[in-house]
């Protein structure tokens, strides 16, 4: 599905958990490292004999080479630049590629993550957000949140491909809440939850549905409680979490669904969010 898988590393242990992850996908798209050095690119760098760019150049060749002694066959290359991260790397999501970067910038204590900046880009590939600690479980299954949105179908879509590469089972999840507004002391108020659950399962219904006639065998499950948490539960012990991005355009691309991004900071699992795959 990807043209390629695009790793955003700067030798840090959030970085080297995604790197780990990435290599270990036995996907056959071809692997890419990329160390983005802060500050503005300069030609003669190259050159010098000294300096930030040629030694992060070597340390990133040589930790690809560690790598291609791991994975032997495996299509490994590595790009050392001068910029953003979350600029650099956006270009390959436009390109269809899936970009894996660790659960926090290095050096960055912020709700707007690496990871979360640039899920909340537009494109037509997909972020992988991975936890530094993702391998200390017993992971098992993929798990897809569904909403009932167009953009939930190419989830869907990417949670099968990924079910039948990974030779796991599927779980379509849908996570509703009772709307804080409504009052327990109407006499109406326990029908009323009881028909507000009936419409949610039916948003369940119609993704399996939608899976089926994909060729897909998947469980579902109908869950009360706020997305994010429910997910970030299934995340401690998923070998994915997918999620579809909610941008839109103009300013509002750069933002995040609430539930993607809530996601994304609880997550302790792995975590992919979903743009346009055309």
């Amino acid at each position: 599905m990807f043209s390629q898988i695009v790793v955003g590393w700067d030798g840090s242990p959030n970085s080297e958990a995604a790197l780990r992850w990435a290599a270990a996908r036995g996907d056959a798209a071809p692997l890419l490292i990329v160390h983005t050095i802060p500050g503005q690119d300069t030609s003669s760098e190259y050159l010098a004999a000294t300096g930030d760019l040629p030694e992060a150049r070597v340390a990133l060749i040589d930790r690809a080479r560690e790598l291609r002694a791991e994975h032997p066959g495996r299509s490994i290359d590595t790009l050392t630049v001068h910029g953003r991260a979350d600029k650099e790397l956006a270009a390959y999501i436009d390109g269809g590629a899936l970009v894996v970067v660790g659960s926090s910038q290095s050096g960055h204590e912020t709700a707007w993550t690496l990871g979360a900046r640039l899920a909340g880009r537009r494109g037509h590939g997909a972020v992988a957000v991975i936890p530094p600690d993702w391998e200390a479980a017993d992971r098992h299954g993929v798990v897809v949140g569904v909403d009932g949105s167009a953009r939930a179908k190419d989830a869907v879509r990417f949670g099968i491909e990924e079910s039948v590469r990974l030779g796991e089972p599927l779980e379509l999840v849908h996570a509703w809440v009772v709307p804080t507004s409504w009052n327990t002391a109407y006499i109406e108020y326990l029908g009323d939850v009881s028909l507000m659950e009936d419409m949610r399962r039916d948003v369940l219904d119609d993704a399996l549905a939608h899976a089926r006639s994909l060729g897909a065998a998947p469980n579902g499950r109908l869950e009360r409680g706020a997305a994010a948490a429910v997910l970030a539960a299934a995340s401690e012990t998923a070998n994915v979490v997918i999620v579809a991005s909610h941008t839109a355009g103009g300013m509002a691309r750069f933002l995040l669904g609430s539930v993607s991004h809530d996601l994304l900071l609880r997550a302790t699992g792995p975590v992919i969010v979903v743009s346009d795959l055309g």
